[in-house]
């Protein structure tokens, strides 16, 4: 069962604003995120290295110095992106991608 991916429309926008910034990386995570199954924090973790995961908080870095911010709901099946901009947005914080909590 692949995860159902709400707020796609941050991503978009992200898109749009970055254009050539970010070469392809938003919908090539939007195709990640919608194939995604992961049954635990630390499938997502495994997933994506360079994520910094707090709880059901997610953050993923990308080029350009920008970042997704995301609750993941392994259970439910469900990602609800929060966040989709530049690094400096204040939102999650929390330990890197194989120290999740």
């Amino acid at each position: 069962m692949a995860m159902k991916l709400m707020g796609i429309s941050r991503l978009r926008e992200l898109a749009r604003r970055a254009r050539d910034g970010l070469d392809g990386a938003v919908p090539a995570l939007v195709a990640e995120l919608e194939a995604g199954s992961w049954r635990s924090m630390a499938d997502i973790a495994e997933f994506y290295p360079s994520a910094v995961i707090d709880g059901i908080k997610v953050r993923i870095p990308l080029n350009g110095g920008y970042r997704v911010d995301l609750l993941a709901d392994c259970e439910a099946q469900m990602v609800l992106i929060e966040y989709a901009g530049a690094t400096s947005g204040a939102r999650a914080t929390g330990k890197a991608g194989s120290k999740v909590t």
